[in-house]
């Protein structure tokens, strides 16, 4: 059963989300040659102030990722 881990931190709605999830199984079955329903695909939210980058979480940098 292949596991495709996604850890994210930046804003996105359920409608995105469902959207990334749907495309990284699909491209992985693809690529793969396997079925699509044995893909496993958990999403992690992480929190802004618990991701940083060179030293600074991404909530005190005002990064926007959404760009």
């Amino acid at each position: 059963m292949p596991l495709i881990q996604v850890l994210n931190a930046s804003p996105c709605s359920t409608d995105r989300k469902r959207q990334l999830l749907a495309a990284l199984t699909a491209t992985y079955a693809e690529v793969m040659e396997i079925r699509a329903d044995i893909i496993r695909v958990p999403l992690h939210k992480i929190p802004r102030e618990n991701w940083s980058v060179a030293g600074v979480t991404l909530a005190d940098s005002g990064q926007n990722e959404s760009i």
